[in-house]
């Protein structure tokens, strides 16, 4: 039997979420200010349409609670001044809170494009373009009975493009700088890579687009704890295949090859004392001799230890 999900292709009015949006907005909330305001462009500084796409985005990254439209415990811990001291990672300048961010826009599955590129889509096309998405979200739409037009499918594929895809100036060289306000945040990351080929006419380019498995090495090993605390699946034990082929899972989410996965199961296991890896009789799990309640005491640690 299927599994139905809400999909979800529009709702960023074509914007990709802007280095500074998602604090934008956080503090913008944490004011008692609302989405809904008439002056709400004012006070952010951006249109009405943009003004719906910060919105969407917040949602779309966990940072946004649907049912009462306030900060999540995940915002506030990034962005704002808590309990235990200052932001985490308030304006986003380490990748590793880039990484954390992408988990998020895959986990929540608000923005539909996004799990379904990583979780499912890119496993039948490893070389892909656009229209190659569209298609599929098609027969995906005749498979689970929903209906999404062929131009917001394009349109939303654009804005995961521009999220992801650092892209090429005019002269051809790649665009490195962040602060550009056209930039997507998550384009440092490097995960989609794209090489020109030649249309069926022989004559014309198309752009195929491609994620490559790699060893992920700037993915710090307690983000895949954070996924698996993040899992209601996942009990006291998780087997190799898991983590390396199953929707949601570290190698899925991250872009990441059995060598980077093993390497992080390594390192998790020498740093906590309540895991060990079982590689025994054909056995492969990654086990809890206990497992913590809090997964974000996971985050709490690692930008601990990067703020020293």
């Amino acid at each position: 039997m299927l599994q139905s999900y809400k999909y979800t292709f529009s709702g960023h009015d074509s914007f990709q979420c802007r280095l500074l949006w998602l604090k934008k907005g956080y503090d913008y909330l944490r004011e008692g200010r609302t989405f809904s305001a008439d002056d709400a462009p004012v006070i952010l500084g951006v249109g009405n349409n943009m003004v719906r796409a910060i919105k969407h985005w917040l949602r779309a990254f966990g940072l946004l609670d649907e049912a009462t439209d306030q900060p999540t415990q995940l915002a506030d811990l990034l962005f704002g001044y808590h309990d235990e001291g200052a932001p985490f990672d308030a304006f986003l300048e380490d990748n590793a809170t880039l990484w954390l961010l992408h988990y998020q826009l895959v986990r929540t599955r608000f923005a539909s494009t996004y799990w379904l590129i990583f979780d499912e889509f890119r496993k039948r096309k490893i070389e892909f373009t656009r229209e190659d998405y569209g298609r599929f979200i098609e027969q995906k739409g005749r498979e689970e009975s929903f209906t999404v037009s062929p131009k917001s499918i394009s349109e939303d594929f654009g804005v995961f493009l521009k999220m992801y895809y650092r892209g090429t100036s005019e002269r051809g060289t790649k665009v490195k700088d962040r602060e550009d306000s056209f930039s997507g945040i998550l384009t440092e990351l490097d995960l989609v890579h794209s090489f020109p080929r030649k249309n069926e006419d022989g004559k014309s380019e198309i752009s195929v687009y491609v994620i490559t498995p790699s060893d992920r090495d700037d993915v710090p090993a307690d983000w895949i704890l954070y996924c698996l605390l993040d899992s209601p699946s996942i009990g006291m034990s998780v087997n190799l295949e898991t983590l390396e082929n199953d929707p949601g899972m570290p190698c899925a989410v991250f872009g990441m090859n059995r060598a980077g996965l093993l390497r992080k199961i390594e390192q998790l296991v020498s740093s906590h004392e309540f895991l060990t890896y079982n590689d025994q009789a054909g056995v492969r799990e990654l086990q809890f001799r206990e497992k913590p309640a809090d997964k974000y005491q996971i985050l709490r640690n690692y930008y601990a230890s990067v703020h020293v």
